[in-house]
């Protein structure tokens, strides 16, 4: 029979359960661990894992260490040497201060602590295993703390089962080190994994110079400081106005904490997404300094978020700090902008346009000649930014649609002799376009680009958009690498616009691309469908004549009614129910 006494959990048992908050994964030990040495005022800190950090763990600073008291009081649930009373958590200037961390770590690992502080004659080495100790004895001295986390969630395996590939919590752990590399500019950094070194902090001052070093891009970056009262904030945010293909993607740092923030995201996107072209994501890197005293750090466990006291004047003021900042670069002027009602817009911002390209062969006056192993295809001119057809000729449609206008630049509204026809423009042209991708069987003609689309991946984005190549060259572009993970695509299918296709790439690689939550249950042919499809502009269909042929299109399609996503493309509103409405028959 199941005892229902009330007791006190033993502590090995708590530590487990602190540990699902808290060790989630490889890198957030590794997040915890460099956290402490950043508190030790470490200027060097060592990273080394192997098998993406399941198999062990290793993190060395040259920090203040520890007495061998405070080592064993380390291993303790709720002992920190950060905070003393509640009144503390009001102004918090350290990254730790729950005390959960070490012991729910060596709770659910093979655990090593070793540490010396200051003028003590030896060092402290404490052995754990499961969370229970299983040595205490002397080392040799040296300067700092070294900690091994050994076999992780071996004693809990169903836990492990929830782990990602290798190479993934690899990439997790890499991401997570680069971040904190920028943001502890005083930090010599460096990461090993598997015995190799992959990455040491790069010496630039300069933060979108660091940012391109760490990351291996090839943006150009607006750096940018302001401040005001109570907060400051710098960094770097990608110019809206050099490249083609850049990756939506903005890290935030709350007084050089990684955190999350809707609050500053949504900030960064009012000022910057209507200033933006589409086939540029906002990639920005901020740090935000605040006064400890009006930010509540104590959210989340893993200190992932943040609360703010005030958040309307946090949102004010980062939309204050980058207005300003567009206005000094580049002499771009701010027409208007009324907090909560306006967006802004750049009067000297132009989108990347497109010249003709001069007459003769196109690809012997290329500056760079792509490999000869390509799949061969009719290179024709591209002239402006105009878009060929991409519809098949149709027989007018038997269906007595008789056009009215269009609504809202994507609803086009028809009249038919039992009421009114709803059409969404856009989900009618993605599904035209999805099924003409997913029913091509040949490569397609294409055509030469004056300006190639240029981007840089990382190397799992380069491993994912690898994996979309063969589909690239099938459907007409023509793509090839001048980097390690740098690539061009000069050539693109005759019926998709310059802005399209770079759309697409960034679509591809996105994070936040949804069409590749899925990607287990779809091919790699329907995955590419998808996104060519969404990327579709609606700049060639303002007319009768554009939409007559686009409905036309739609009905000879296997699944006219609904988008590759599964919405709805039409709907009708039937003269019954309108007369219901105005209480009197309509008929027609």
């Amino acid at each position: 029979m199941l005892d229902s006494s009330i007791k006190v959990l033993p502590e090995d048992v708590a530590n487990k359960i602190a540990a699902g908050e808290i060790v989630e994964r490889p890198a957030t030990i590794v997040k915890e661990l460099v956290e402490n040495s950043l508190d030790a005022e470490a200027k060097l800190i060592s990273v080394k894992f192997s098998r993406g950090g399941k198999f062990s763990i290793f993190v060395e600073d040259d920090g203040f260490g520890m007495h061998k008291e405070e080592a064993l009081l380390s291993i303790k649930r709720h002992a920190t040497s950060k905070l003393r009373h509640i009144q503390d958590l009001d102004s918090l200037a350290t990254f730790g201060f729950r005390g959960e961390a070490i012991p729910s770590i060596a709770s659910v690992s093979k655990f090593r602590l070793m540490t010396c502080s200051g003028n003590d004659a030896h060092g402290t080495e404490i052995v754990m295993d499961g969370g229970k100790v299983v040595a205490v004895k002397d080392c040799a001295k040296f300067n700092g703390t070294k900690v091994i986390v050994e076999n992780l969630f071996y004693n809990v395996p169903a836990r492990r089962k929830f782990l990602k590939s290798d190479e993934t919590e690899s990439m997790n752990i890499i991401s997570l080190i680069k971040n904190l590399a920028l943001a502890e500019l005083n930090v010599k950094f460096s990461l090993f994994q598997n015995g190799n070194e992959i990455f040491q902090s790069p010496n630039s001052k300069n933060f979108g110079d660091r940012i391109n070093e760490v990351f291996k891009y090839s943006e150009k970056f607006i750096d940018f400081s302001y401040a005001e009262g109570d907060y400051a904030i710098d960094g770097a945010i990608c110019d809206p106005n050099f490249g083609n293909v850049c990756k939506k993607n903005m890290v935030v740092f709350v007084n050089n904490r990684l955190v999350k923030s809707n609050i500053v995201n949504y900030a960064i996107c009012d000022v910057l997404e209507p200033i933006f072209p589409n086939h540029r994501g906002i990639l920005a890197y901020v740090f935000l300094k605040v006064n400890p005293a009006i930010v509540d750090v104590n959210v989340h466990p893993m200190k992932k978020e943040v609360r703010f006291k005030n958040e309307m004047a946090v949102r004010g003021f980062i939309q204050r700090a980058l207005l300003d900042v567009f206005k000094k670069h580049g002499g771009m002027v701010v027409e208007k902008f009324v907090q909560g009602e306006g967006q802004p817009m750049l009067q000297n911002f132009q989108q990347p346009q497109l010249q003709s390209l001069p007459k003769g062969p196109l690809l012997q006056d290329s500056p760079i000649t792509p490999p000869a192993n390509k799949i061969p295809r009719r290179e024709i001119p591209f002239v402006g930014q105009q878009k060929l057809d991409i519809f098949p000729m149709a027989e007018p449609s038997d269906r007595d649609w008789k056009f009215v206008g269009i609504a809202f630049g994507e609803i086009a509204i028809f009249e038919q002799r039992t009421g009114i026809i709803i059409f969404n423009i856009r989900l009618a042209l993605s599904r035209v376009t999805y099924e003409k991708v997913m029913a091509q069987r040949d490569v397609v003609s294409s055509q030469q680009l004056l300006l190639p689309i240029e981007f840089s991946l990382s190397q799992e984005e380069s491993d994912r958009f690898q994996r979309f190549l063969p589909i690239f060259l099938k459907n007409g572009f023509s793509v090839y690498s001048f980097g390690q993970y740098d690539y061009k695509i000069d050539a693109i299918p005759e019926w998709l616009s310059y802005q399209d296709a770079a759309s697409l790439v960034h679509r591809l690689i996105g994070k936040d691309n949804a069409s590749t939550k899925n990607e287990q249950a779809l091919n790699m042919e329907e995955i590419f469908a998808r996104c060519i499809s969404q990327v579709s502009s609606l700049e060639n269909y303002g007319t009768q004549d554009s939409i007559k042929k686009l409905q036309n299109a739609l009905l000879l399609c296997q699944n006219p009614l609904l988008c590759p996503l599964g919405n709805a493309i039409y709907f009708e509103l039937p003269l019954a129910d309108m007369g219901r409405r105005f209480g009197t028959k309509i008929t027609h």
